[in-house]
């Protein structure tokens, strides 16, 4: 798939269009699919049947890059790929934050400033391509990507901008949906296949992240594996819907799904192309400072 055919399905995935919108349409029976996009944390109880699950991961993200900065309070911190805003207004109020937010996808930004006014915070957002930020060299002290970098082509790209925006000495804290490095074939035809049905490019592993942040001149500090608080929970619930797909009662399943706007089809692929790929993917969060 060529890059701009990806950015389309990404854009119409986003944007409430086509097939691959329809898992989303799902999502928002128990999450809060219209302000938060990613993947989720919870160390300590099913974390995927409500939405706080999404606003701690935000949390999880902010934890880190705040223990970095010598204060938060007023700082201004920069949301790349912020989706719907909920993780970059999440931050704005936990922490203090001044906080922008960028992302490619038109429908996002304009969700994202209606939770921002919803909420009265101080968090803005505009339609920027995260490879070319609008933001001057050096103005930044701090700035996150909560799971967005993983529908980004070009993440070398990426980092190199986001470098380039950071301030001598400032902080980025992200978290990732990554490839496992060990993968054997089999597997990684997995999570191509899993790629492919989610509109995603090609998956980085853990050490092709760590070059790329090294090549843009970030310095990495801090790695940390969050899976089994995230993916690691995921394959309980795509494992139960396989089931009950393959059961008397599938018909059913596709008639709730239908209900719902979507098509049953185009579901279930997504998900069963998750449930295969689930082992190998890894949900990580790094601390990079320039």
């Amino acid at each position: 798939m060529t890059a701009d055919r990806l950015r389309t399905r990404i854009t119409e995935q986003f944007s409430r269009r086509g097939q691959r919108a329809d898992i989303w349409r799902l999502f928002a029976l128990v999450l809060d699919t219209n302000a938060f996009l990613n993947l989720g944390y919870s160390e300590w109880y099913q974390p995927h049947v409500v939405g706080d699950s999404q606003r701690r991961l935000a949390t999880a993200v902010g934890r880190r890059l705040a223990a970095r900065l010598p204060t938060t309070e007023g700082v201004r911190l920069l949301d790349v790929g912020c989706g719907r805003g909920g993780p970059t207004v999440h931050l704005a109020e936990r922490f203090g934050f001044a906080a922008r937010g960028v992302d490619l996808v038109p429908y996002n930004v304009a969700r994202a400033r209606e939770n921002a006014r919803e909420r009265d915070a101080d968090a803005a957002f505009l339609v920027a391509d995260a490879t070319r930020l609008p933001f001057a060299s050096g103005s930044l002290p701090a700035c996150v990507g909560i799971d967005a970098f993983v529908y980004i082509p070009d993440r070398e790209a990426v980092f190199a901008a986001i470098a380039d925006a950071l301030e001598p000495g400032g902080v980025l804290a992200f978290s990732d949906l990554l490839a496992r490095a060990d993968a054997d074939e089999t597997e990684r035809r997995a999570v191509t296949r899993f790629a492919e049905a989610w509109d995603m490019p090609a998956l980085g592993s853990r050490p092709e992240y760590e070059a790329a942040l090294t090549d843009a001149g970030l310095d990495v500090i801090a790695v940390e594996d969050i899976s089994p608080h995230s993916v690691g929970r995921f394959r309980k619930w795509t494992t139960l819907y396989d089931r009950l797909h393959d059961s008397p009662v599938g018909r059913l399943v596709d008639r709730l799904v239908a209900r719902r706007g979507a098509d049953p089809a185009a579901v279930t692929e997504q998900i069963r192309r998750a449930h295969e790929a689930l082992p190998s993917l890894r949900h990580v969060c790094f601390v990079a400072e320039k």
